[in-house]
């Protein structure tokens, strides 16, 4: 049987019982007397039971309403905290964001959102997981984050993708360098020079190898870099010291140091792709996760405003 419980109705009954005053748990619930007593009337009709006793100075709980209290007291109160925190919730009083991002996008793009999303609600934590394509997608389909930063270079049904920006890659290298003379580079143009690049399974060196390879003689070797790399800005160390040409994604320039380097853009179709937002589309994303999408798609623009040109 489905039964009728009455918030209101139960929490008229411990306040009265707190206070042994009808007035003043009026005066808590909000209501006048005369509906608090209706509030108790009701209940005690539905349960079928006297759980009061009041007089014109006192009010006592009957038997049955000191087993009532005792069985509904702790319940209400987990009730209520439940909601109380539902609510902080929603209101981002509470909460953690976790973002997984293309390391460029974690680099560039996801510190200028998160530190929009802290002025506005300073209460929610953050993480933010590093992370290749292939891992980013991986995630979100195994329901560890609830959105990522990256490429999308195939089609994904179950995945909604949202462009945000267009990033490009540059060629890095120290002043003086034979490649400082040019204003952009085509990728044929860099197979004469030692390269450092980003490690196997990154994004961008899928499509620095494609690239690279399609500029050389096909029938020749992979092109080997110097030096392979994990991080940007180890690569970008790396080119400061002369010990190649690192290859790098825009997006993550403007964070980096780059005294003492040049930068030029690579010119090619293939030297371009687009940075965007990733969420399953069968997945209702929490309060904290909406708020900082918010926050992304606002600082984009400023972001891609101040990058290098594309080419």
């Amino acid at each position: 049987m489905t039964m009728n419980i009455k918030y209101r109705a139960v929490k008229a009954f411990l306040l009265v019982v707190e206070s042994r005053s009808f007035t003043h748990a009026a005066g808590a619930l909000g209501v006048t007397q005369p509906s608090l007593s209706a509030l108790i009337q009701d209940l005690e009709d539905t349960l079928g039971l006297k759980l009061l006793e009041r007089s014109t100075r006192s009010v006592a709980l009957t038997e049955a309403g000191e087993e009532f209290l005792q069985r509904i007291q702790r319940p209400l109160a987990d009730v209520e905290e439940a909601y109380r925190s539902a609510l902080d919730l929603s209101a981002a009083r509470r909460g953690k964001v976790i973002v997984a991002a293309l390391p460029s996008a974690a680099f560039g793009l996801v510190p200028h959102a998160l530190a929009r999303l802290r002025a506005v609600h300073p209460a929610l934590q953050s993480r933010v997981v590093e992370a290749h394509t292939d891992q980013l997608l991986e995630m979100l389909r195994t329901n560890q984050v609830e959105c990522a930063i990256g490429p999308l270079s195939e089609a994904a049904p179950d995945l909604h993708f949202e462009p945000l920006l267009t990033d490009g890659y540059y060629a890095v290298f120290p002043h003086g360098h034979a490649l400082e003379k040019l204003s952009s580079i085509r990728w044929e143009q860099l197979l004469a020079h030692d390269l450092v690049l980003l490690a196997r399974g990154s994004n961008a060196r899928e499509q620095f190898d494609r690239a690279l390879q399609a500029g050389s003689d096909e029938s020749a070797e992979p092109v080997t870099p110097r030096c392979d790399v994990t991080h940007i800005i180890t690569a970008a160390s790396m080119a400061r010291h002369g010990l190649g040409v690192a290859l790098l994604p825009r997006l993550a320039l403007p964070e980096l140091n780059l005294q003492g380097l040049i930068a030029r853009p690579i010119h090619a179709p293939n030297a371009h792709r687009d940075i965007g937002l990733m969420h399953r589309r069968d997945r209702v994303l929490g309060p904290a996760t909406r708020y900082f999408i918010e926050q992304l798609r606002s600082v984009t623009g400023d972001v891609e405003r101040s990058l290098l040109p594309l080419r």
